[in-house]
């Protein structure tokens, strides 16, 4: 189970893709928000990337795209 303030890896998936943000395949990061309860329809994480992407450091990424660990 992943929480905040876990470190992540972030993974490709269809998700990421579809939304796409597969460039972000491998970056790190530190969960800020979870956002995968069972209530929420797109199940995921707010994640503080530890180098920006398109000027911005902070990106939803897909509860199938994060792994944990460095």
């Amino acid at each position: 189970m992943i929480d905040e303030c876990d470190r992540i890896r972030i993974v490709l998936s269809d998700k990421l893709t579809d939304l796409k943000l597969s460039e972000l395949e491998g970056r790190t990061g530190l969960v800020i928000e979870n956002l995968a309860c069972s209530e929420r329809k797109n199940k995921g994480y707010m994640v503080r990337l530890d180098i920006p992407f398109l000027e911005e450091q902070i990106w939803f990424i897909p509860l199938e795209s994060v792994k944990n660990g460095k």
